[in-house]
């Protein structure tokens, strides 16, 4: 773990990371609030949904999450997570803020913010020590340098709140509903007031049932603050004294030494959530649509003959549109850098051309295009938002390539189209939003010759669907699947679907866990992901996907006894639930064998387990208990893709049951076995020195004393964490993450590494 000051910097992996806001968990201080704000190249965000919180959680591209808090014995934190590859080039900076609640940061004891990677290891921590009357803070930034990540400890507060951090960064913050009554006037705010659609901030005070409008962007023209320039990315502006616009909620976090998004208790509805979520009938909350891309005002140029036309304009895909009248072939290119074509925009040879095709505009040049055509012609530039809707049941006609935006469910997409003069090519694709910087990265929906008439699937949006080819007149329709099930419980506990959908599942026992059998195909590369949805329609935190759970196997459901739960399936195929009673799930009794993800029954008292893998296939391999009631999870042990066999504790709840869940890839054979407590090393009572290699299981029969931990590991030499278990063999102690010297208690210790470690008696 890397300790950091204010200012410092440190570089972080470019993967999938957990941010924590800690804060000692003392009665009485005030409540803690975090937030993340995505900035561009100017230091601002681009529109409302750059700013994530828990009433926002998510952002449009899934890069940034807001995923829950918790608490344990002595710390409350809240979490973040940040999928680095994920973020969008336009964004060079993600800020981490925090606002407090009814009092300043100065009464906020042991206020920190760590960085975490996804096994548990801490890999950046920053303290701030010098919080005094602030009632906002920026705590950290996550920025690209050079290729790379970094994370910079900022530490810069606002005695303004939020509403004066978020000002800086270029958000208009809902103004806070007017008191009955004469109210004196203590301070002046940053702006003058919000315009229409300002994004309330977390916290902030709302009219009674109102609304934030959805979308709000800035007017065409409007003008940026200028960047600040720095040699590393500077922090904000000293704040400006203004009235404290106070944030009201009620935060529970998790430890961060133990805590898990997938894990993370939902947190308390805010005032600000329950008033946007008026109408509870349906989990799934209704938002506002996602926007792809930067508003501008469309640019438009005429000419004839061949030329080159360039214009400035905001980094990111935009719309080309394009129409000539008369005979010959049209043809708009991008060009690159060395003036050479880069990407065919919109070729025709029809008469009477008009169509639409995508480009890309540079972030660090102006976007070029070459026309070709002998006759006159006309080009304009629109943003994202000049995209025509398709709408489910409508159906959309056109003539030539277009560019349209889907925002519904996963559907049956019907396309016909006549083929044109010649039986031309017919091409439809669906472009993702966290995907639009690369435009040959598509799906392709349909590839036909001459006339067509043909259904394919149709994602779940947002995402645009563009006609990339067909010279002739067309027709696009979007079904929306049925899903067999719905939200009442089928007899037969089978719920089927195809493509992204979102599902809610019946408990046919309320009170009572069950198995639920998963036949998921993937959509594309990245393989499928469920998402657990909380009563809100708010993302619990990824639950399965499809490198680290395979297309089939065994889960858990309902793991709390919950009456129902609410799935939102993404990037899938076909796919085929069934709900069945937990007695189903296969006993834990001796040696079990199987392939890919499989849940088993372990009835009996706490054990020690052994897994291994039986197979050549060198995909993910590893286990965790899960109890009723409780609900709570732990990890037993991670091969690390190895073939060695490794040994975890399976901890069992006095007053309920364990379920061995074994995660594996598909392909991926292994084999467990329990093992007698007795077969744990033993350290102590003679023995000052044991050994082993991965995860491990060691008992210290002597009095609590230091003893010193090593690791050998060849490409992160500190990975490796200490745990102490109770009597259920639950880890209730993170003790340490790394080498080095340890004071240990008596009983259990779980060792999680991946390399050679030993245990050693200091005197």
């Amino acid at each position: 773990m890397t300790h950091i000051t204010k200012g410092a910097n440190t570089p972080v992996p470019a993967g999938l990371l957990r941010v924590a806001v800690c804060r000692h968990k003392v009665a009485g201080t005030p409540a803690v609030d975090v937030s993340a704000l995505l900035l561009d190249a100017a230091g601002k965000v681009r529109g409302d949904a750059d700013l994530v919180f828990r009433d926002r959680p998510a952002h449009p591209s899934g890069a940034v999450r807001h995923v829950g808090t918790g608490d344990s014995e002595k710390q409350l934190a809240e979490w973040l997570q940040l999928d680095l590859p994920r973020v969008e080039p336009a964004v060079q900076r993600v800020l981490v803020a925090a606002s407090c609640a009814g009092g300043t940061f100065g009464a906020v004891p042991g206020l920190a913010a760590q960085t975490v990677a996804p096994d548990g290891t801490v890999l950046v921590h920053y303290e701030v020590t010098d919080a005094a009357t602030e009632t906002a803070f920026v705590l950290g930034e996550f920025y690209r340098r050079d290729g790379q990540w970094k994370f910079r400890a900022v530490g810069q507060g606002y005695d303004s709140g939020l509403a004066g951090l978020a000002t800086d960064f270029g958000i208009a913050a809902a103004r806070p509903a007017a008191p009955r009554g004469p109210v004196p006037n203590t301070g002046v705010s940053k702006v003058a007031g919000p315009p229409p659609g300002a994004l309330p901030l977390p916290g902030a005070t709302r009219e009674p049932g109102a609304m934030p409008e959805p979308g709000a962007t800035r007017e065409p023209g409007a003008t940026r603050q200028p960047a600040r320039a720095a040699a590393e990315p500077a922090g904000p502006a000293p704040a400006t004294k203004a009235a404290t616009a106070s944030s009201a909620s009620t935060a529970s976090a998790a430890s961060p030494a133990s805590a898990s998004p997938a894990s993370s208790p939902a947190s308390a509805a805010s005032p600000a959530s329950a008033a946007s979520t008026a109408s509870a009938a349906s989990p799934a909350r209704k938002s506002s649509p996602t926007r792809l891309g930067e508003d501008f005002r469309p640019w438009t140029r005429s000419g004839r003959g061949e030329r080159v036309v360039s214009v400035k304009l905001p980094a990111g895909p935009v719309i080309v549109e394009g129409r000539h009248d008369g005979e010959g072939l049209f043809c708009v290119d991008t060009l690159d850098d060395d003036k050479q074509p880069d990407r065919l925009v919109l070729n025709s040879a029809r008469p009477r051309f008009r169509g639409r095709g995508l480009a890309t505009v540079p972030a660090d040049r102006r976007l070029r295009l070459r026309v070709q055509f002998h006759g006159d012609w006309e080009i304009a530039v629109r943003p994202l938002s000049a995209a025509r809707a398709l709408r489910t049941g409508e159906e959309a006609t056109g003539s030539g390539p277009e560019v349209l935006r889907y925002d519904g469910p996963a559907a049956d997409l019907r396309a016909r189209f006549d083929g044109g003069r010649n039986s031309e090519l017919f091409c439809v694709h669906s472009h993702e939003p966290d995907r639009l910087n690369d435009l040959y990265d598509y799906k392709l929906l349909v590839n036909e010759l001459g006339r067509v008439d043909k259904t394919a699937p149709l994602p779940r949006g947002p995402l645009l669907v563009t006609v990339a080819n067909g010279e002739g007149d067309w027709r696009l329709q979007a079904t929306p699947i049925p899903v067999r099930g719905g939200s009442a419980a089928p007899a037969d506990g089978v719920y089927e679907g195809r493509g992204d959908t979102t599902v809610t599942l019946v408990n046919p026992r309320p009170g009572h866990p069950a198995l639920l059998e998963y036949e998921i195909g993937n959509a594309d590369d990245r393989g499928h992901e469920v998402i657990l949805l909380d009563e809100y329609g708010d993302s619990d935190g990824e639950w399965m996907n499809g490198s680290r759970h395979g297309e089939r196997g065994s889960h858990v459901l309902f793991a709390a006894g919950q009456a129902q739960r609410t799935l939102q399936i993404r990037r899938a195929g076909k796919w085929r639930l069934r709900v069945l009673p937990i007695e189903e799930a296969p006993l834990l009794n001796g040696p079990v064998e199987g392939t890919g993800s499989t849940l088993l029954r372990h009835q009996g008292p706490p054990t020690l387990l052994r897994l291994g893998r039986t197979s050549e296939e060198a995909g993910y391999l590893a286990a965790h208990a899960l109890n009723h009631p409780r609900g709570q999870r732990t990890l037993i042990a991670d091969t690390d893709t190895r073939r060695r066999p490794v040994v975890g504790p399976v901890w069992v709840a006095p007053e309920g049951s364990c379920f061995v869940r074994v995660q594996a890839g598909d392909g991926v054979g292994w084999r467990v076995e329990p093992v007698p407590l007795d077969e744990a090393p033993v350290i102590g009572g003679g023995t000052e020195r044991v050994t082993g290699r991965g995860f491990g299981v060691v008992r210290h029969t002597g009095p609590e004393t230091e003893m010193l931990l090593t690791h050998d590991y060849d490409m992160l030499s500190d990975l490796i964490h200490l745990f102490e278990l109770d009597e259920n063999l639950f880890p209730v102690r993170h003790i340490g993450r790394s080498r080095g010297r340890h004071r240990l208690p008596n009983g259990f210790l779980q060792i999680r590494g991946f390399g050679e470690w030993g245990l050693e008696q200091r005197r």
